[in-house]
């Protein structure tokens, strides 16, 4: 399976997030990590046009929505809301 990061960041709490394109399925996967907590969530989508040079806005709008949720649901579990 290869998969390309299309972007990554950090943020002060310490969640790691990546957004990557699995070629295989033509596919993005957007992962959360709470670092040194062992908590992650991921969940993929399907490519709306394919990344030639980048995401496309509709593409890198629906991770960036993604990414929010699933930070939002590792706080929730941490009990941080």
């Amino acid at each position: 399976m290869s998969k390309a990061i299309m972007w990554a960041e950090s943020d002060a709490r310490g969640f790691e997030t990546e957004c990557l394109f699995n070629e295989d399925n033509r596919s993005y996967e957007v992962l959360v990590t709470a670092t040194g907590l062992g908590l992650d969530k991921a969940e993929s989508f399907p490519v709306v046009e394919d990344p030639g040079l980048g995401m496309c806005p509709a593409d890198l709008a629906r991770s960036i929505k993604l990414a929010d949720r699933l930070v939002w649901e590792i706080d929730r579990s941490l009990g941080d809301l």
